[in-house]
């Protein structure tokens, strides 16, 4: 928190590094799937809106971009277990 006016209502935008686990979706975790937020994004997102504009995406590059952020952006999942007592 920095207190200046200029950061009011500002918020830290996550990493999209295993996007595919992070569900729920967007600041307010509005959205439970990648395909909600892809849709949302598409549109130019939603009412009142003056930062996004539509995509016109078609369904082949809305499941690339899926693909992407799940098979590229999300590796492997890492277990990791409570030390051993030696």
């Amino acid at each position: 928190m920095t207190k200046d006016k200029r950061d009011w209502k500002a918020f830290r935008t996550p990493t999209l590094r295993e996007i595919a686990r992070t569900a729920p979706y967007m600041h307010n975790g509005i959205f439970a799937t990648l395909e909600e937020v892809i849709a949302f994004v598409d549109r130019g997102g939603g009412e009142g809106n003056t930062a996004l504009k539509p995509l016109g995406l078609t369904a082949e590059e809305k499941l690339a971009l899926r693909a992407f952020l799940v098979e590229g952006l999300t590796g492997p999942e890492i277990v990791v277990g409570p030390p051993g007592v030696p």
